[in-house]
């Protein structure tokens, strides 16, 4: 059976990235969330072909972009006519599944600036994805290798140097490999704008500090990051003393309660759970406080958590229809929140101004308009607490509602729609014209939200004279059939 794609069971992976030219391009795209920035992007890109990369691990069709309203935009695989053909089996698809060629184009760049020989080129996909590994090789036989992820373990005891190997932010290292090489280079990708943003790392013994590839370098020894010149010249070594046995120099195992601590930690994450992750932070500074060697497992879960919560906190989640949420990065998520506090100060100032009528109309006895303000003013959501003065004219409202007085009778039976055809006797205002009263202090005139009761009254008399009609109709019609008889 084939789905509105064209592939076998239909195409419903929503897929984020793709290569721009050809099937076998290592030129990255990222596609945007927002509806108005793919415009942009489809201007952009008009004359190019996207597509289903082998260096993402994709089938090598053609892509199409999808533009939705109330959800996320997304690649999606063109009409196939060939239905024998197997369908996409793609796994990597969201924003990350094409950091490996970001991080290859990086170091091309990073090459070109210091005016030096060499290529970056990514591991082919075989028992590990493509792009597991990307290799920066040198003229000169050196060879930088980058670990995008630890499906490819790096080899700490053959490299030639802690500078020659590059492992992904997420990849665990061992605190043992790290007090013997005294520094580990990280990379990593974040989003910006409708790409990726590669950022150089060096891991020490007092955490990592982050660089653009513009602040490094490569020497005769590797990858050089600014953290390296306070670094000593050799590793620090220990004062000779009487060598542990093998039970101390084994690694701390993880207990039970650790092992459950990293599963609700994971859960949480998962779930998109910010409070609950944060919560699990500071549960975790308590355990890393005890006395005793913690694995190194826990600190490392603490800080990928930490670092997690920081790339969140620049995400803004849109509530779409039909329940569906939408995760906005970016240029899109400063958008979003521009547009949240214009509608919230919006709504703010429409409240000030229905509170401020309400306390006229509390002044002067309109209870019609009371009641109706009272029902407008609880129609307004998502502009903020209300102020103390403004929570006090409501309070007092309130209380004389609920006073048992029947207050407003006349606006509870006729609407808004029917008095507005009528033209006022009171003020004369005109069909279609709100009624005002004259201020006693001869300022601005009051606006009079539920109108004077004798432009209402005017409806009422007409529906009496119509009721009355009728009324006389079916007397006639009773006569004539007892006439008849």
């Amino acid at each position: 059976m084939q789905g509105r794609s064209g592939l076998p069971g239909g195409d419903r992976r929503r897929i984020q990235t793709a290569v721009l030219g050809a099937a076998d391009s290592q030129e990255p795209l990222v596609l945007p969330l927002e509806a108005i920035e793919l415009d942009a992007f489809r201007q952009q890109y008009e004359d190019q072909t996207f597509w289903c990369g082998s260096w993402l691990g994709g089938c090598g069709r053609q892509l199409m972009t999808k533009l939705y309203l109330d959800r996320a935009c997304h690649f999606a695989h063109h009409a196939d006519a060939d239905a024998t053909r197997p369908p996409c089996t793609r796994r990597a698809r969201d924003v990350t599944s094409a950091d490996h060629l970001y991080v290859r184009a990086a170091a091309e760049g990073l090459l070109q600036a210091q005016r030096m020989q060499g290529e970056a080129v990514c591991s082919q996909p075989g028992h590990a994805p493509a792009g597991s590994v990307v290799r920066l090789r040198l003229s000169d036989d050196n060879e930088l290798t980058i670990h995008m992820s630890a499906a490819v373990a790096p080899e700490w005891e053959s490299a030639q140097g802690a500078g020659c190997i590059v492992v992904e932010d997420q990849v665990p290292v061992s605190r043992r490999v790290l007090q013997r090489l005294r520094y580990v280079h990280r990379i990593r990708c974040e989003s910006h704008g409708t790409g990726r943003r590669v950022l150089l790392g060096t891991q020490t013994s007092r955490g990592t500090q982050w660089f653009e590839p513009e602040e490094c370098s490569l020497g005769p020894e590797g990858l050089v990051t600014p953290v390296l010149r306070d670094l000593p010249d050799r590793p620090v070594v220990r004062p000779p003393g009487p060598r542990p046995d093998a039970e101390e120099q084994r690694p701390a195992r993880i207990s039970e309660e650790v092992r459950r601590f990293l599963l609700r930690l994971a859960t949480a994450r998962r779930s998109r759970d910010l409070a609950g992750t944060r919560a699990l932070i500071k549960e975790c500074d308590g355990m890393l406080s005890r006395r005793g060697t913690p694995p190194p497992a826990l600190r490392e879960a603490r800080d990928s958590a930490a670092r997690w919560l920081v790339e969140r906190s620049k995400e803004v989640i849109k509530q779409g229809r039909n329940g569906k949420t939408t995760v906005l990065t970016g240029a899109a998520a400063e958008r979003e929140v521009k547009e949240r506090q214009r509608q919230k100060e919006s709504i703010a100032a429409e409240r000030q101004t229905l509170v401020h009528e309400l306390q006229v109309a509390l002044r002067y006895d309109h209870f019609g308009d009371v009641r109706i303000l009272l029902r407008s003013i609880s129609k307004l959501t998502g502009g903020g607490p209300a102020r103390p003065e403004e929570a006090e004219v409501l309070r007092g409202a309130r209380e004389q509602l609920d006073s048992g007085v029947k207050l407003g009778v006349l606006q509870m039976q006729v609407a808004r729609r029917h008095w507005l055809q009528r033209n006022c006797p009171t003020c004369e205002a005109t069909a279609g014209k709100e009624c005002f009263d004259e201020a006693p202090n001869g300022d601005q005139q009051l606006r009079r939200v539920g109108g004077h009761d004798a432009r209402l009254l005017l409806v009422v008399a007409s529906r009496e004279k119509v009721e009355a009609r009728k009324r006389a109709q079916r007397a006639e019609a009773r006569a004539a059939t007892r006439g008849t008889k």
